[in-house]
């Protein structure tokens, strides 16, 4: 094997210290009862990899459905759990743009099937490391892949299919305000649909051009004559289940869901429902978003310029990640019992390395 190179002098320890799968088919305990503080061996990077000595790592509503063995990933039992985050690259066996890397601030995705990112130290793949600009803070910038790049796609999607507005739901999400906040900029009408009184102001304040509640009585009337009048045939669906009929139910003909999440509270397998008689006499369709496929499937450069894209965003102030508190190891399992429940109060942050917050 290649050994690994880097451009200076760098300890690396041996031990690896983070937040492993305590994995559990009961659906109805805490999560802090999902997790457990580990440590064990940093192995040898493969061909193509790197190692990242993390800065931070936030909780993403992914990392709760893989902690409930509920992702399109297998639960591995003992395996460091955590999809995204932002640490600084300090060895590479990962040929000229491996060593480019180290000593750089990367954004980093974990690798399908590996450790992921809630330790001191993470090995990914070189190409899922995306170098980050200075204005970032560590926080921000462990968030710049999964809600701000999900945004973005899904807007860009609504685009291709021609929609002159979308419907939203769980709006009040990271992932729902980058949507608002990006459709904005390219004049599509938002429809945001949330379950709290709370979220309402706040999500109009931002640039919705609508608000609905889900709870109020007569919302499927207000959702299906606002969706004519927008012309809203794009829904962005991150529940699914039972609410992507429901909401298709009330969208013109030719509209189209694009689902990327399940947030529905169940226990059934992953899996949603779809109404027959709308996908044949509506002529509805149903299609999936993931972002690992498409990093998967996209160029090279087609995965810098979205970076690209996002951090001119974020340093233009049209994204700014909700940040709620930020942990260490000790008192981590707080930060994860809160956002399980409060999504909308901004993102819980680990921070792997930190000795004391």
């Amino acid at each position: 094997m290649t050994q690994p190179t880097h451009s200076m002098p760098m300890t690396i320890p041996a031990i690896n210290k983070g937040i492993s799968l305590k994995y559990s088919e009961k659906m109805n305990i805490p999560f802090a009862e999902r997790i457990a503080l580990a440590e064990k061996p940093i192995p040898e990077l493969k061909p193509g990899q790197v190692l990242v000595k993390m800065l931070a790592s936030p909780i993403n509503p992914s990392d709760l459905v893989y902690l409930m063995g509920k992702y399109g990933l297998p639960p591995q039992d003992g395996a460091y759990a955590g999809f995204e985050g932002a640490g600084t690259v300090v060895a590479a066996n990962a040929g000229m743009y491996g060593r480019w890397l180290i000593g750089k601030r990367v954004a980093v995705s974990a690798e399908p099937g590996n450790d992921g990112l809630w330790a001191q130290y993470a090995i990914t793949r070189a190409n899922l490391c995306l170098p980050v600009r200075k204005e970032l803070s560590d926080a921000q910038a462990a968030t710049l892949i999964v809600n701000p790049c999900t945004s973005v796609c899904l807007v860009d999607r609504a685009r291709q299919l021609g929609s002159k507005a979308v419907v939203l739901n769980a709006a009040a999400s990271q992932v729902g305000k980058g949507i608002i906040r990006y459709a904005k900029m390219h004049n599509i009408k938002t429809i945001a649909t949330v379950r709290s009184q709370k979220n309402v102001k706040p999500l109009m304040d931002l640039g919705a051009d609508a608000v609905l509640l889900t709870t109020s009585e007569d919302y499927l009337a207000q959702l299906k004559d606002i969706c004519h009048q927008f012309k809203a045939t794009v829904l962005l669906d991150a529940v699914a289940d039972v609410d992507t009929p429901t909401v298709m139910s009330c969208m013109p003909r030719h509209s189209t869901a694009v689902v990327y999440g399940r947030l529905t509270e169940t226990q059934h397998p992953i899996g949603g429902q779809f109404s027959v008689a709308d996908v044949i006499f509506r002529d509805h369709k149903v299609e999936g978003f993931w972002l690992a496929t498409y990093f998967g499937q996209a160029k090279p450069w087609q995965v810098l310029s979205l970076s690209r894209k996002v951090q001119k965003l974020f340093a233009l102030g049209i994204f700014d990640t909700d940040i709620f508190g930020e942990y260490d190891f000790h008192n981590f399992s707080d930060g994860l019992e809160h956002y399980a429940v409060n999504k909308s109060d901004g993102k819980v942050i680990l921070h792997p390395n930190a000795v004391s917050l």
